[in-house]
């Protein structure tokens, strides 16, 4: 079959160049740079490996005998020991003959050529003037901050050249590293300046005020250099600085380099760094095609592709479906090395490839790591992925994995609206080409991916010339550039010219593209009837600048290409937006199919967010030759949809084995909550709510007036705004009326019908039939609570509470209910001096209330008896009672009254029973008055016994 990803064009090798710009030190911004470029040149590499070298794993149980004897058996020499768990192995005789040896031992386990990977980078000498918060806002690194500042014990190992280590923005930051490369010089050196850039764009401090500040902000590095002066590096190395990483307790790794082949003992390698929780971070690569790279295209690897600063793929960036998120990856400031840097300038460079783009990505995998230390590498990556914010086709999509990195989600922080995508041009089948005739018209590449369709018409058998030109190119002006490539086929979708791409000119000395314009022509017989052009881009990237598509009759004939496009149509359209819920997908073919191979195996549908296959069933009518989809139930809104089909061979003449179609369904109007209840409280509400069904939830919110009026989203007081379900609402005033309305908002900014909540002001009142009473005796406690406009409610609950004057602790006296009048009443008798008061809880439609405090003061009962009350001069007569309640020890005073005014003349203090006594013995003839007085404590106000008078004769 012929996959609609063989539709996007490769990306020409020579685009990608080596260079860096440095920033000088004489002004605070970058100044133009001198041009400076490092001894390599990268971009689409064919696989290389050691001429002469071969990698080993050895079965566990081989014991060293085991080992020595293989070797020995192979003519090779072991550069490591025989008992770690890779060896190189070298040889005279070409290493594809010594490894089909190796392969052949019982006692190997695992063997490979060892191949020549290469750092992702693409340092660019031409200087953009921005600064960092351009690009590290894309991926809300800034927000991100506000909730992490540190990596805590998380060690982030960068395999690469090595590191300047005496980097004034690096100092404190760096733990020992290792050298792969070389066992003489033990110290990771770099000595080509690309790990000291990706080391940067981790590590460099930040907040110092010097240079650059790196993604950990507060991070620990470890520089492991796996590559050459050259910048390239050979498996076994790089294997040997993950087993070396891993062991010296690094948390992620960062290898900003790659290239093609597999090698199962690089891949055994980051299996191993995986098992041990270490998170695996690769750079995509930079060849601007779908080639596997490795090691990003491993699955226990997270890796990254390139965009702007904007946020679009860059074209260099390697794409397909193994990559997993993107991030930016042009003009990235980093730390440079002092040695390579040119006299003049500071030791700052701008970094352009995905090599710039992992860096990011592993500083936050950091940051994600530290915050949930017991993530697994699965957990971190599902965390990293799953919170991206979706760009290009809606979805996973292999130009931008599942969305480009949002380091502030990743660690907690709220949603961010997605990147927007281009509306669909809506001729993306051939079903639905756009007719042209003779001469220009002109379309766009305004999606990753998109494929446009032309359709001429011809009365007989012609010749005709198609040609496509690209926009004009300036330069390296444009990180996303469009690759004209076309494809011509017949009405029965069979190709009779094509496929053919442009290629840009390369400069010889610098290795820079001199770009066009771009234009590439096919020449084809063609026959009466309908004839079909496809124009797509060469690389991943979208361009928003117009193409030229040119037709005019000329001599020509058929290239001969023997394949076809399977597909004459799709629907819902690909890259549409808005398909209804209730869709059934379908696929027409281009030519008959056999009915059986129609399965729901072979022709499904996914969710583009998840990839898990929506449950449905698949019929194929083979008149129409259309495949439908019937899901069991109506779509998700707002969600992508992929429509796959994996058959294999379509048909004769086709190729690849598979096919895809991107759409997303329509966004509705949120749904009004489900549920929006509440209570009212003292002083207080507490609401609750059931949010629906809301794929594309952003937050609910919740809003409030006082009074009866009702709020709207951007009035009244907000209450909440998040992806709960209740919230207490304190802080509110008493007697007063609450109206809340409640919204749920989706990530485009629609907002749900309104629920509103009303709760009713109530007020209450709190009375006592005398405020100061003496021990023993009883007091009514009368109150009310009535709605603040007055009217009464019949059986509210009401609880009066009371507490001793001397505590704050109320405890409570009586639960009572209102009586049809909203009155209520309870008889106490209060054993100390007391406060009293009576809330109403309140209820689901009520506010609550409480009273003010209202103190009754309690005083003991002072008896007293005066016997005889009549005596002679000179004689003693007693003034004796009891106080009650008792106070043991208590003084109480005896007063005489004279000169009209009371005296204290003596004291006693009361026992047990709180019983006293006087003897009195006047020396004067007469009547006295007599009073016994106690004075007020911390429960008891003053008191007096009655008067006493004593006749003295």
């Amino acid at each position: 079959m012929f996959s609609k990803r063989l539709l996007r064009l490769v990306m020409p090798a020579a685009m990608i160049a080596g260079g860096v710009v440095v920033v000088t030190g004489s002004s605070g911004s970058a100044a133009p740079p001198r041009p400076y470029r490092p001894p390599f040149a990268a971009g689409k590499h064919q696989a290389e490996y050691d001429a002469h070298s071969v990698m080993v794993k050895f079965k566990p149980k081989a014991t060293a005998a085991n080992r020595r004897a293989a070797v020995s058996r192979y003519g090779a020499t072991a550069e490591d020991p025989v008992a770690s768990t890779v060896v190189k192995l070298t040889s005279d005789e070409p290493a594809p003959d010594l490894l089909k040896k190796v392969k052949a031992d019982p006692t190997v386990e695992l063997a490979s050529l060892n191949y020549k990977r290469y750092i992702s980078a693409v340092p660019n000498d031409e200087y953009y003037a921005s600064d960092q918060k351009a690009y590290l806002s894309t991926v809300r690194v800034p927000q991100a901050w506000d909730l992490s500042k540190s990596t805590g014990s998380q060690i982030v190992a960068v395999l690469d050249t090595g590191v300047d280590a005496g980097h004034p923005d690096l100092a404190g930051h760096l733990v020992p590293g290792y050298n792969a490369v070389s066992s003489t010089r033990p110290n990771p050196v770099d000595d080509h300046g690309h790990g000291t850039m990706t080391l940067g764009i981790i590590a460099a401090a930040a907040n110092n005020g010097l240079g650059v500040a790196g993604v950990g902000w507060n991070v620990k590095a470890m520089p492991v250099k796996v590559l050459a002066s050259d910048g390239t590096g050979y498996d076994a190395d790089i294997a040997e600085g993950i087993d070396w990483a891993v062991a010296h307790k690094a948390k992620v790794i960062n290898m900003s380099l790659g290239g093609p082949d597999d090698n199962p003992i690089l891949h055994d390698a980051v299996k191993r760094a995986y098992a041990s929780g270490v998170v695996v971070v690769v750079a995509a690569g930079n060849d601007g095609n779908e080639s596997l790279q490795y090691p990003a295209s491993y699955p226990e690897a997270i890796a990254v592709a390139a965009t702007d600063a904007a946020g679009a793929l860059t074209d260099f960036s390697s794409y397909g479906d193994w990559v997993d998120v993107a991030a930016p990856g042009v003009d990235i400031l980093s730390t440079g090395s002092r040695a390579l840097t040119p006299p003049g300038y500071e030791p700052y460079w701008y970094c352009t490839g995905t090599s710039c783009s992992a860096p990011i990505v592993a500083g936050i995998a950091a940051l994600v790591k530290n915050k949930w230390p017991t993530f697994t590498p699965a957990q971190v990556a599902q965390r990293v992925e799953s919170l991206a914010r979706d760009a290009g086709p809606r979805g996973i999509d292999p130009y931008y994995g599942h969305g480009i990195v949002d380091a502030y989600a990743a660690l907690g922080g709220k949603w961010a609206p997605d990147f927007p995508v281009a509306a669909p041009d809506g001729n993306d089948q051939p079903a639905r080409a756009t007719a042209i005739s003779l001469g220009s018209v002109s379309g766009t590449i305004n999606t990753e991916g998109e494929t446009d369709w032309y359709k001429v018409t011809s009365d007989a058998v012609r010749n005709l010339t198609f040609s496509v030109t690209g926009p004009e190119f300036n330069d390296d002006k444009y990180t996303a550039n469009f690759g004209p490539r076309l494809l011509v086929v017949d009405s029965n979708l069979r190709a009779v010219a094509g496929d053919v791409k442009a290629y840009p000119d390369f400069s010889p000395t610098t290795h820079q593209p001199i770009w066009g314009p771009l234009t590439v022509s096919v020449g084809a017989a063609v026959q009466a009837g309908d004839t079909y052009i496809a124009v797509r881009n060469d690389n991943g990237s979208r361009d928003t600048r117009p193409y030229t598509l040119t037709v005019s009759e000329a001599t020509g004939r058929s290239s001969g290409v023997q394949y076809a496009y399977p597909v004459r149509d799709v629907t819902p359209a690909d890259l549409g937006v808005g398909a209804p819920l209730t869709s059934t997908p379908a696929v027409t073919f281009a030519s008959d199919m056999d009915p059986a191979r129609i399965t729901s195996d072979t022709v499904f549908l996914q969710n583009g967010k998840t990839g898990a296959v929506v449950p449905g069933a698949v019929a194929y009518d083979a008149a129409t030759r259309k495949a439908t989809i019937t899901p069991n139930a109506p779509l998700s809104e707002a969600t992508p949809y992929r429509v796959t089909v994996t058959l294999g061979a379509f048909a004769p003449n086709t190729r690849d084995d598979g096919w895809s179609s991107v759409f997303s369904t329509v966004d509705l109007t949120p749904q009004k909550l489900t549920v929006f209840s509440g209570s009212g409280a003292y002083l207080a509400a507490n609401l609750a709510w059931t949010i629906p069904p809301t794929p594309d939830l952003d937050q609910v919110i919740v809003r409030r007036n006082v009074g009866s009026k009702v709020p709207t989203p951007t009035t009244g007081t907000l209450v909440y705004a998040g992806t709960g379900t209740a919230v207490k609402n304190t802080g509110l005033a008493q007697n007063a009326t609450y109206t809340y309305g409640a919204w749920v908002l989706d990530r485009t900014g629609h907002y749900s019908p309104i629920a509103v909540k009303q709760l009713l002001g109530m007020k209450s009142g709190i009375a006592t039939t005398s405020t100061s009473i003496s021990y023993g005796g009883a007091i009514t406690i009368k109150g009310s609570t009535l709605r603040i406009d007055n009217k009464a409610y019949a059986g509210l609950p009401v609880n009066v509470y009371v507490r001793p004057k001397t505590s704050s602790k109320f405890t409570l006296l009586a639960a009572l209910k209102t009586t049809s009048t909203g009155n209520l009443a309870v008889v106490t008798k209060p054993a100390v001096s007391s406060v009293y008061m009576l809330t109403f809880p309140g209820n689901a439609d009520l506010m609550g209330t409480r009273t003010a405090d209202i103190t009754v003061q309690v005083a003991p009962t002072v008896s007293a008896a005066l016997s005889p009350a009549a005596i002679k001069l000179g004689k003693t007569t007693v003034l004796s009672g009891y106080v009650a309640p008792a106070h043991a020890g208590k003084p109480v005073y005896l007063q005489q009254y004279g000169n009209k005014v009371w005296k204290s003349i003596a004291s006693v203090k009361l026992s047990t029973s709180g019983k006293y006594a006087f003897g009195i013995k006047p020396a004067l003839r007469g009547k006295i008055a007599y009073r016994v007085w106690f004075p007020a404590d911390t429960d008891h106000t003053t008191a007096y016994s009655a008067n006493k008078v004593v006749t003295v004769g």
